[in-house]
């Protein structure tokens, strides 16, 4: 999800090069069963990145059955009637083709990267494995146990996410979206093929898929080979679940010191109401982080680590959600020698988050528009890029015709609208928490 992040905040803060000029040339249509379909075109070279985003992540998973849409990425790969287990990657190598998945708190999405002259391949692939995925007890099993080693790998040895899951727990409570992504151990390790089956079943079908083509294709080649692989497939009865509203007020902080950490982490996010409910201050959320923390030419970056010289990095995001409530976050990496405490180190965050904000003025709103309108051109470029773009948003109930015309809200902020969005930030709930070697001393006093 990282290079989703990047690109997100890339695309999140454009400008248009004319009035009402669209992003992309992109087209859209609906099969009778329900399957979106978008097509963005890029004919600079004879390549498609294929994308099928599924909206159903670890959230829509029962309590105590964490890790199984996780778990169900990975037998997506096993096989079908028609793709005897293990052939679905040998075909893959077979044709060049780079594929891969990744499963998120609301979407799955499964993407393939290839000459254009093998889409009809991965579409008919895809397709198959849509609705006939047939996977063994055993195949089960053995990716069961792939899984399990894969959250010892990435997670318990791991401090940077530990920290993070403790964090996102104390965040969001008894959310599901303070549950980890890909369940914890012992949860999956109860989890059943019956259990997979069911969850797949309910969930995979064409009514609650995204397919978005990007390369050089267009909607009257793309139509006629999707309806032959797709159109077939029958819809479900889709009941998506919406986790309820976490805002409630809370000022809490967490200290963690932990083995092999060697650098202190300060991070801070903000809880704000869900992208419903923010527009249109929404676009101004955007260009706040940006001001703030967007780069090496942001403000917190030249006060706090060019001219104080008390942080060595520092970042701010704004990751909005449909589902549930949108984050705001701060995360600096002190100076070891300038660090004394969690308390301290907020304090001194908010002190030079306040003196960016009285400087704010139009002609640094101008600016931070007009620093990120380079990064428009490889999401222009690149079809991998596009179709990672058009399919993150449109998860997320973006229509293509707001995903086209983004730049508008972009520029429609105003200076105030900026300042509100800070006044309205700083008083939202938030957490505040420090990651420290376990050897720190300078925790022991909070």
């Amino acid at each position: 999800m990282n290079k989703l992040a990047k690109i997100f905040c890339a695309f999140a803060c454009i400008l248009s090069f004319q009035a009402n000029a669209e992003l992309f040339k992109a087209s859209e249509f609906t099969l009778e069963n329900g399957l979106h379909c978008v097509v963005v075109e890029n004919h600079k070279a004879p390549v498609v990145k294929s994308m099928i985003w599924y909206k159903v992540g670890s959230i829509d998973e029962a309590y105590g059955k964490g890790g199984l849409a996780h778990l169900l990425e990975h037998l997506m790969f096993r096989g079908t009637d028609k793709v005897k287990d293990g052939r679905f990657n040998t075909i893959m190598d077979e044709n060049g083709v780079q594929s891969n998945a990744f499963t998120s708190y609301d979407f799955t999405a499964y993407h393939q990267f290839a000459d254009i002259s093998r889409l009809e391949i991965l579409l008919a692939l895809e397709a198959d494995r849509m609705r006939h995925l047939n996977f063994s007890d055993e195949a089960f099993e053995a990716e069961q146990k792939i899984v399990i080693q894969e959250r010892q790998q990435t997670v318990e040895n791991n401090p940077n996410s530990t920290f993070y899951e403790r964090l996102n727990l104390l965040l969001w409570g008894n959310s599901p979206y303070g549950q980890p992504i890909g369940g914890f151990t012992d949860e999956i390790k109860a989890l059943s093929a019956d259990d997979m089956r069911a969850f797949y079943k309910k969930f995979y079908a064409p009514n609650n898929a995204i397919l978005v083509l990007s390369g050089d294709i267009d909607a009257q080649t793309a139509k006629p080979l999707i309806e032959k692989y797709f159109a077939h497939l029958q819809a479900e009865k889709i009941e998506r679940s919406v986790p309820p509203d976490s805002r409630e007020s809370y000022d809490e902080t967490l200290q963690m010191a932990l083995p092999d950490v060697t650098t202190v982490k300060i991070e801070q996010r903000f809880m704000l109401p869900n992208y419903n409910s923010l527009q249109p201050s929404f676009y101004a959320y955007i260009l706040l982080a940006e001001y703030l923390g967007g780069g090496e030419t942001s403000e917190l970056y030249r006060n706090l680590i060019l001219k104080d010289k008390t942080a060595v990095a520092i970042s701010t995001s704004f990751r909005y959600i449909t589902r549930g409530n949108s984050i705001f976050s701060i995360t600096m990496l002190p100076r070891e020698d300038t660090y004394t405490s969690l308390n301290n180190s907020v304090e001194l965050l908010q002190k030079h988050i306040h003196m960016a904000m009285q400087s704010f003025d139009e002609s640094k709103l101008e600016y931070v528009k007009r620093k990120v309108l380079a990064d428009l051109v490889y999401l222009q470029d690149n079809p991998e890029d596009a179709a990672y773009m058009v399919g993150y948003m449109m998860a997320n109930n973006f229509t293509l015709e707001q995903i086209q015309k983004y730049e508008n809200g972009i520029n429609s902020v105003k200076t105030q609208d900026v300042q509100q969005a800070y006044t309205e930030l700083m008083k939202a709930p938030k957490l505040s928490a420090a990651l420290l070697p376990i050897s720190f001393k300078g925790g022991n006093n909070e």
